[in-house]
């Protein structure tokens, strides 16, 4: 198993840029797996109107965006906190916890592994096997999680696409609750997800004390440079413990009315839904006539694709794609994941169509 330890992300295209001179509004950017539409219009207006306020400092309790996002997703406003980017909650988990060996399933995010190392965790992965498609057996990851102190699952797991379906989920949160461990449910990319409402560790927090669900506004909402995100429990004392570790203001004004002004925008976000499902299908079909790629089914928007032609290798095909202003995920860094496979996220018509085309140029102009 590849346990390389490489916290290199997607969306660099300032890196691309000056390396290959190419201007970033030319780079169609599949690497990150971010909503096609962009920013929402209504939080572009609540940015601007917000501006003149940027001479008073934030709310220090964010009450008007914590109460937001609590209705939202229907709880109450004291379960949420929120943070700079759901990456700085994260971070905080670990640290106010201090948990001394945890449970990665394995390819995941990598941020996971540098927060907990940060905290002077121990870690133990678990991989997940392609022949199953990367899907999470319950029952085995329970008999991994002997002498864990936490488990950190990303659901829909990023780069692999799959989710935890509820009924196994409810079975790792009643072993890991009977046995003291902390579980961290990131939702980063939850509602890519068709009824998603079904499969939300949100559910669940009433019934679990040991879970902390975490939230992104930067996939879904398309706000990567804004950086808001939160966390959501029921267990008090966590919130405590994380605000007593977290800097004052980590969120600033313009990200707070931009967060209030997204979750209003009822039109984006069913018109998000439905062109996510619409190009999903359409990719992934495409992909699939491609004979040398086995893209792997996907639930959000992005696909891990598995290189099956023994001489190209995913730093080859993302090399030799930049020139053609195309960038995708080279996924050999992920841990156990290989130099086969690559990910690509789920964009408009115009660009999955452009990203399929010069695929099957690949092969036969030997681009």
């Amino acid at each position: 198993m590849n346990t390389q330890k490489d916290f290199t992300h997607g969306g660099n295209i300032y890196e691309i840029q000056k390396q290959f001179s190419i201007e970033k509004e030319k780079i169609l950017d599949f690497s990150a797996n971010i909503n096609p539409l962009g920013i929402s219009p209504m939080v572009k207006e609540a940015i601007i109107n917000s501006i003149p306020f940027q001479q008073h400092y934030p709310d220090p309790d964010y009450t008007e965006l914590r109460e937001s996002i609590s209705e939202y997703i229907k709880v109450n406003p004291d379960d949420v906190v929120v943070g700079n980017g759901a990456t700085e909650i994260i971070y905080l988990f670990f640290r106010s916890l201090q948990p001394r060996r945890m449970l990665i399933p394995v390819p995941t995010f990598s941020e996971y592994e540098r927060a907990a190392r940060l905290s002077h965790s121990r870690i133990r992965y678990f991989p997940l096997k392609e022949e199953n498609d990367f899907h999470i057996n319950a029952a085995q990851l329970i008999k991994n999680l002997a002498d864990v102190d936490a488990l950190v699952l990303c659901n829909p797991n990023n780069p692999t696409g799959q989710v935890v379906a509820e009924e196994q989920l409810m079975e790792v949160l009643n072993f890991c609750e009977s046995q003291d461990i902390w579980v961290l449910l990131d939702e980063a990319f939850i509602e890519f997800v068709d009824e998603a409402s079904k499969i939300t560790g949100i559910n669940l927090i009433g019934k679990f004390k040991n879970l902390l669900v975490v939230r992104a506004f930067t996939k879904f909402f398309g706000m990567p440079g804004i950086r808001l995100g939160y966390g959501v429990t029921k267990n008090y004392q966590l919130i405590k413990k994380i605000k007593a570790f977290k800097e004052p203001w980590s969120v600033n004004g313009l990200a707070s009315a931009a967060g209030v002004a997204a979750l209003k925008d009822k039109a984006y976000i069913n018109k998000t839904r439905e062109i996510i499902k619409r190009e999903r299908e359409y990719l992934f079909r495409e992909l699939s006539q491609i004979k040398w790629l086995n893209p792997i089914q996907t639930y959000t928007n992005f696909i891990l694709i598995k290189i099956l032609d023994e001489q190209i290798t995913s730093t080859g095909l993302r090399q030799s794609l930049i020139p053609y202003g195309v960038l995708i995920r080279d996924a050999s860094n992920f841990i156990n994941l290989n130099e086969k496979f690559v990910r690509v996220a789920v964009k408009d018509r115009e660009s999955n169509t452009r990203l399929i085309s010069v695929l099957k140029d690949y092969r036969r102009e030997g681009i």
